[in-house]
């Protein structure tokens, strides 16, 4: 158990949280792309995907930020 204690303190919390979000936004996007590959693409479900992608891209320029999970000094 202690080998799993020292395991999860190098872990940092925002990014694992960041991570699972990720892979959560991938698992939507397949998703959407097996929707598209066995269904007719509608204007809806267009419009739901680009916003799933906007989304993620403003997370991702969110975390790219600078001083982003550190102090700025």
């Amino acid at each position: 158990m202690s080998t799993l204690s020292r395991a999860l303190r190098r872990w940092e919390p925002i990014r694992v949280a960041g991570s699972a979000l990720g892979l959560a936004l991938v698992i939507l996007l397949a998703g959407y792309g097996v929707g598209v590959a066995t269904a007719e693409l509608t204007l809806e479900s267009g419009a739901a995907a680009v916003a799933v992608l906007a989304i993620g891209g403003s997370g991702l320029l969110y975390a790219w930020r600078l001083g982003a999970g550190a102090s700025i000094d």
